[in-house]
């Protein structure tokens, strides 16, 4: 609406400027022809031929018309016999009767006609010269320089308008955006509260079974020989992960503080890497600091995440997923590059939103629970499309998070 009404404002100024134009083409003629009546009487007195001083006294007399140029010229040749003022249009004499228009001045030619007939009937004392000379003017009409102050000023206001109802669209546009984009998050909320009280009950659930299932695994284990030893070993283990994301679960849905403790990035990535296919992931530590002061818990479950992730969209690709941490002076840097398809157009924008994510099966928390925590860490979690293609997440933790 504000942009409709910002383009009737231009064509309301664009019809103003065309009838002032056709209306300055009247006053033009009017205030032209005013000029020429005056002059001819004023010449019809003078004394023949006429010199440029008195072309300089009409001159002055009539600069209050708006006169800036007086002249006579040859007929044949256009030379100047006489002339007072100066002129400012270049474009060759038009033929007597024709306007010439150059900004604001105007120029019109006469042929002296009424300058003939009232010296008419006494032809026998004519002293004009036998080419009869046109009269050529110059002047600025004075009407026409208000009426260009006036539509100047209606062209401002109207810009100024047009501007302000612009400027207006596309705060409100903002504004809606904004609003839209708050009531999306503030639903996203919602959810999230609603997942984190399930959470927390399902966490809490679950507990006393794995407990009993750890101590009787644990019990197993030293009452049994190899090889059912082994297996009961994973049945342990397993059931420490599992009550390890719980524990996780329990803190997010608490918002517990980390517990920042030493890890070594061997052993964080190894531990996240646990129910991985880690035939499929390729490691480079060969830039990452002996030591990182992180949760290593929640660290390695966005680790995890990420790779999970990775491995997903790289089925099909025979290049494996590939992990690289990297650390300089100022931060410590965990990419993930997977050899997929990469990121969609303008996915990078939403992937990290709850309950957003394109598999069939998926929660759509990973990449959210992921950034969550590197956020915890007061650190970034990033996406793109890496340049040689596949997907690249970059966790970026200063400096804090990773001296003692």
């Amino acid at each position: 609406m504000a942009t409709l009404s910002a383009l009737s404002l231009a064509i309301t100024v664009w019809f103003a400027q065309q009838a002032l134009g056709n209306a300055g083409d009247v006053l033009t003629r009017g205030a032209g022809d005013s000029l020429v009546t005056g002059i001819v009487t004023d010449l019809s007195e003078e004394k023949w031929p006429v010199t440029s001083e008195s072309l300089r006294a009409l001159l002055a007399k009539s600069g209050t018309q708006g006169l800036r140029y007086v002249a006579l010229v040859d007929r044949m040749d256009h030379h100047v016999f006489a002339d007072a003022g100066t002129a400012a249009i270049a474009k060759p004499f038009e033929l007597p009767g024709e306007v010439a228009r150059q900004g604001r001045r105007v120029r019109q030619v006469d042929a002296l006609a009424r300058l003939q007939a009232r010296t008419a009937r006494d032809l026998d004392e004519l002293t004009l010269p036998r080419a009869r000379p046109y009269l050529v003017l110059e002047f600025e009409p004075p009407l026409i320089e208000r009426l260009h102050e006036d539509l100047t000023r209606i062209s401002v206001v109207a810009a100024v308008a047009a501007l302000v109802l612009l400027a207006f669209a596309f705060a409100w546009s903002r504004t809606m955006e904004r609003l839209s984009t708050v009531q999306r998050q503030a639903e996203g909320e919602r959810r999230l509260v609603a997942l984190g009280r399930a959470s927390s009950v399902i966490a809490h659930e679950l507990r006393n079974p794995l407990a009993a299932l750890k101590g009787h695994a644990q019990l197993l284990l030293e009452d049994l020989a190899e090889p059912s030893r082994a297996k009961a070993a994973r049945v342990v283990d397993s059931a420490e992960r599992l009550e390890r994301l719980t524990n996780v679960l329990l803190d997010f849905a608490r918002d517990v503080p980390l517990a920042v403790r030493p890890v070594s990035p061997a052993e964080l990535v190894d531990r996240a890497l646990l129910t991985l296919p880690k035939d499929r992931v390729r490691i480079d530590l060969s830039l990452a600091p002996e030591t990182l002061h992180v949760d290593a818990e929640r660290t390695r479950l966005a680790i995890r995440n990420l790779v999970r992730n990775a491995v997903q969209a790289s089925e099909d690709a025979a290049e494996p997923v590939e992990i690289r941490i990297r650390g300089d002076a100022r931060e410590v840097v965990i990419e993930v590059r997977d050899h997929g398809p990469g990121l969609a157009p303008g996915a990078a924008e939403h992937i990290f939103d709850p309950f957003v994510t394109t598999k069939t099966q998926g929660t759509g928390l990973g990449l959210w629970i992921a950034r969550q925590i590197a956020e915890q860490h007061h650190g970034t979690l990033t996406g793109e499309t890496h340049i040689e293609g596949g997907a690249l997440f970059r966790i970026v933790l200063p400096l804090v998070w990773t001296l003692a």
